[in-house]
């Protein structure tokens, strides 16, 4: 195992590794028209794809258990440690450059035993031709060379980051993609054509968006997507489209949906389950995905549904004390009014997922039309997700809970968002700036003063200059007004805007009051009847 994580220290940075292209591209999804008998033949093909898959992962996994256990692997990484303990060791500039040829030399034999065992992206293209072969009524060859680059992916994380590569269950392969629309998976005069297999597209009547990406761009490879709703296969194309988007359009009358994005600056504090957003036309606060709370309700009633079928129908499994057994096998056992519930807990997560994504496009959406120059804080919401690892008490002497925001995070996904943003400012050609956080300080910052006093995590209103201010909204006012640097505010920004930031506000707050709807505790406002 150790010799694995100086190998990963290596191939970092001197593996041949093929890199991703940086060519802009988009995906259109429609929906395809499946008859019955057509389901057998794609279930066949996805089937015959894992296969494939778990084949070619075997061969490239018991590659690697044999260089790992090679003599001629060990002595060059063995070599390649101790010289690279040299040049952390030692100072002088000559000797570092020489250790530094004899690391990179050594780097090279390295990879080349690595080849020689097949264990490249182009070694597994060859390795599952010949599999490939037996089912090339099903899975042409262009499909399967794709199906061995997924491999060299997972195989990738073996290599270089010390990691597990998993095989696929029954049914979990749920997309299968070609490499051009000349062969193999293509896409021609609305239909799917692959292997003789033709498949009917369903594009909706004035569809100006679909009809127009088709005509203005060129299609760079098909995909075949498979999704369970309401427990049911249901396939979709995914067209890889080559280009930059373009801007959505009313079907009916031909206007654009959105506003142009102005050169303008936006702040965004984003929160675990909330965010406030500030420009020079707008100020306001808002959940990210209403609705979520209502869901988990569902959730909820439904996995204690499950988790009683699965008492009554095996009580051999569990304890007196109704923990399960470990350290022996068991079997399960499956009524089907718990698979009737099961396949109802997927499809509200599959709800849930629906709703959030679309949620997090209007928001960013809504985010664009105010301005192209988004400043955002450097969130760690992974750190955030995690258990806290200090022991504390309160003030009645009980131990606090350990548990932070891994719930919120987990169902409002705060980074989606962020990366929606991202993407949506590549096809203008801008990227989303994120401030330091450490530096920046936007919640403890008070322009006024130019002084940062801490605040605890109930108190989400502050004063600035006889002004009672929401301390979100207030941090994205600070993150508008950013210096270049993204390390601190830019204080004489922030005393031009600041007038302007109070009226807007102030408004927000008021619109808020007269919602009469329930608001989360994080923006600090109780529901108003």
């Amino acid at each position: 195992m150790r010799s694995v994580l100086w190998y990963k220290d290596i191939t970092r940075r001197e593996c041949c590794v093929i890199a991703k292209s940086t060519k802009d591209s988009f995906v259109l999804e429609m929906k395809c028209a499946v008859l019955g008998w057509q389901h057998h033949i794609l279930q066949t093909r996805f089937e015959l794809a894992r296969k494939l898959y778990n084949t070619t992962l075997s061969y490239a996994l018991k590659q690697y258990q044999l260089m790992i256990e090679s003599k001629k692997y060990r002595k060059q990484l063995r070599l390649y440690r101790e010289t690279k303990l040299k040049v952390e060791r030692i100072t002088h500039k000559e000797k570092i450059r020489l250790y530094k040829k004899e690391v990179d030399s050594y780097t090279k034999i390295l990879n080349d035993i690595r080849q020689s065992y097949g264990l490249t992206e182009y070694g597994l293209h060859a390795f599952i031709k010949k599999y490939q072969q037996n089912v090339k009524k099903h899975i042409d060859s262009n499909t399967s060379q794709k199906i061995a680059s997924t491999v060299w992916k997972a195989m990738k994380t073996v290599l270089f980051q010390g990691k597990k590569a998993h095989f696929k269950k029954y049914g979990s392969v749920t997309s299968l993609e070609g490499k051009t629309n000349k062969s193999g998976i293509r896409f021609k005069n609305n239909e799917i054509h692959w292997n003789g297999f033709v498949l009917p597209v369903l594009i909706r009547k004035k569809d100006l968006f679909i009809e127009e990406s088709l005509a203005c761009h060129k299609i760079k490879y098909c995909r075949l997507v498979k999704k369970v709703i309401r427990g049911k296969d249901t396939y979709y194309v995914q067209l890889v489209m080559d280009g930059i988007p373009l801007v959505k359009r009313v079907n009916s009358a031909g206007a654009f949906r959105h506003k142009k994005t102005p050169p303008n600056r936006v702040g965004m504090d984003i929160g675990t389950s909330t965010i406030a957003v500030s420009s020079e036309t707008e100020v306001w606060i808002q959940p990210l995905a209403p609705k979520i709370p209502q869901m988990d309700k569902e959730k909820r009633r439904l996995l204690r549904k499950l988790d009683r079928s699965r008492r009554s129908n095996n009580p051999n499994n569990f304890h007196p004390d109704g923990t399960v057994k470990r350290g022996i096998q068991l079997t399960w056992t499956r009524s089907h009014h718990y698979l009737k519930a099961l396949y109802q807990l997927k499809e509200l997560y599959r709800k849930r997922s629906v709703y959030i994504k679309e949620q997090h496009s209007q928001i960013a959406n809504r985010i664009l039309s105010c301005g192209d120059e988004v400043y955002v804080e450097t969130m760690n919401f992974k750190a955030l997700a995690k258990r806290a690892k200090e022991t504390k008490k309160n003030k009645k002497g009980k131990i606090q809970q350990k548990k932070r925001f891994g719930k919120s995070v987990g169902s409002y996904a705060p980074v989606m968002l962020v990366d929606i943003i991202h993407q949506k400012l590549t096809y203008i050609h801008n990227q989303i700036h994120k401030v330091n956080t450490r530096t920046f300080k936007a919640s403890q910052y008070n322009h006024v003063t130019n002084s940062y006093q801490k605040k605890k995590l109930h108190q989400r209103w502050t004063w600035i200059e006889n002004h009672l201010v929401q301390r979100d909204l207030y941090s994205a006012f600070l993150l508008m007004n950013s210096e270049m640097n993204l390390q601190e505010p830019n204080r004489e920004l922030c005393k031009k805007t600041f007038e302007k930031f109070i009226e807007l506000h102030d408004q927000q707050i008021e619109r808020l009051k007269q919602k009469q709807v329930s608001l989360p505790s994080s923006i600090g406002m109780k529901r108003i009847s």
